[in-house]
């Protein structure tokens, strides 16, 4: 903690020094920068997923650093005096035209750190170079608010103007940017100044989806649960909440309360329903109907993939297809397609997949194969683009692909705050069996098993993720089966 004392103190406290990826949070969400700096303990550890994206990431910036015939560095170090590595980065920048690995910027009343992962001289000319594992930069406007920050501080402390701001995306692409503006840095130096100085936690809370990958999550939105507040329900966004508040509704019982037609003044028609039922179903604690669910009998496949965070720019964006026959006479069971370690893993699993899919769909062309939201479509698509498959294959696909979200999104609000796979099962009564896997494991454990050198550790953690995908797909299997035993109406011909 920078400052001296803790907030509320009668001691007279500092003023916290502002950094690049202070800036960032600021902009991003306030109440995030708030508890980092006064309740860092509230945070939860990095995810195994985490830990793997800084590998990544570390290895990124090696690759980048190997680019410079000589560089110096790294100059800034966790734990060590970042003022001493100021000062080092100031004598090299001085005294030699090497590259600067990790250099230390600090303006000159302290008051601002910052350090780019390269500075490097062209002719006389300072280059500020980033090196960042997203695929389009420049569509980041916090990528260049932080190559502002940087900027300033160069200027400001050593005189030094950068001619050009660069950043070498995952894809090892050269990207030229432009950094923020003056007024929008010293906007967002305000708000993150005024933010760290506030007393009080800000009552900040952003949408579930971009929070759920925050380490305060947990921090925000029980709290916001426990509240009821109108926030936790997925069809009020921020820009609906002032209104919101306005009318004095704050909590799921007050919005349920308020008449359609005013609600429909600040959501849309169809928004304004849903939000209202939601309200209800979380008033009630129990699902509110929209329509049935209408949902088909089997035969049935249950399908669910497995892939990279990254996408299309990992090595092998879908390390695992998972499917399971439902033919109605015998019980399901599952089959998981691994992508192997070796040369033409990827495409051998996607070739093995079509090769499956299309005995399937003959031997069973009325089979609904049954996924959640657009994940599989999407990759089924990529694939097809990315290897090729059969004449018509995609096609066949396409007409029997059952997004099971989508129907429970059209019939169905629930006393939830997403409605990811993940929430809605539990909800119904499905486990998975084991509590701690999710996307983001699965992710983890692959890359484990990949740089595992023990045939017996990878066969562990492969069988993890099988049993991950297994339990994905019977998720789904309980969510069909739950709809169709609650729905209103029992569709005809149902089970």
């Amino acid at each position: 903690m920078s400052a001296s004392d803790s907030p509320g103190s009668a001691e007279v406290r500092r003023p916290y020094r502002l950094s690049a990826q202070t800036l960032t949070h600021a902009d991003g969400c306030p109440r995030r920068l708030w508890l980092r700096q006064h309740v860092r303990e509230e945070a939860s550890a990095p995810s195994e997923h985490d830990l793997v994206l800084r590998e990544v990431g570390q290895a990124h910036e090696k690759s980048v650093a190997s680019r410079f015939a000589e560089i110096e560095g790294p100059v800034w170090q966790y734990g060590h005096s970042h003022t001493a590595a100021a000062e080092r980065t100031a004598e090299l920048l001085r005294t030699t035209r090497k590259a600067i690995y990790q250099p230390a910027l600090l303006s000159a009343d302290g008051l601002r750190s910052g350090v780019p992962d390269f500075l490097y001289w062209e002719g006389d000319g300072l280059v500020v170079l980033e090196a960042k594992l997203a695929h389009r930069p420049e569509s980041r406007p916090d990528f260049a608010l932080q190559l502002a920050h940087y900027g300033a501080i160069l200027r400001e402390s050593l005189g030094i103007e950068p001619i050009r701001y660069e950043i070498v995306d995952g894809n090892s692409r050269t990207v030229v940017m432009q950094p923020a503006s003056e007024e929008t840095y010293q906007r967002i130096l305000h708000l993150a100044s005024s933010t760290l100085e506030k007393l009080e936690e800000p009552d900040v809370l952003l949408g579930h989806s971009k929070c759920s990958t925050c380490s305060y999550y947990s921090h925000c939105w029980e709290r916001a649960v426990a509240q009821r507040r109108i926030e936790i329900i997925p069809e009020v966004q921020a820009r609906h909440v002032p209104e919101l508040h306005a009318m004095g509704v704050r909590d799921v019982t007050q919005l349920a309360a308020v008449p359609l037609s005013r609600l429909k003044a600040i959501l849309s028609g169809a928004t304004a329903h849903r939000a209202k039922l939601a309200a209800q179903a979380w008033r009630d604690g129990a699902a509110a109907w929209i329509e049935p669910a209408r949902l088909p009998a089997p035969p049935i496949v249950w399908f669910d993939l497995e892939g990279d965070s990254r996408g299309l720019h990992a090595e092998v964006p879908i390390y695992l297809w998972g499917i399971a026959l439902e033919d109605g006479v015998n019980a399901p069971h599952v089959e998981s397609l691994f992508a192997s370690f070796e040369p033409g893993g990827d495409r051998e699993a996607w070739e093995r997949f079509v090769g499956r899919a299309s005995e399937i769909l003959n031997a069973h062309p009325n089979a609904r194969w049954m996924h959640w939201d657009t994940y599989e479509v999407l990759w089924i698509d990529r694939y097809h683009a990315r290897y090729g498959s059969p004449d018509g294959f995609v096609a066949r696909m396409k007409a029997v692909l059952f997004d099971l979200k989508r129907v429970l999104d059209r019939c169905v609000r629930l006393p939830l705050r997403s409605y990811s796979v993940k929430h809605v099962a539990p909800w119904m009564g499905f486990e998975w069996r084991n509590p701690e896997a999710g996307s983001e494991w699965s992710v983890a454990q692959y890359h484990h098993a990949r740089r595992s050198a023990d045939s017996a550790e990878r066969d562990r953690l492969l069988a993890a993720v099988a049993e991950y995908n297994a339990d994905d797909l019977w998720a789904m299997r309980a969510i069909w089966k739950w709809l169709r035993e609650h729905e209103p109406e029992r569709t005809p011909g149902a089970l």
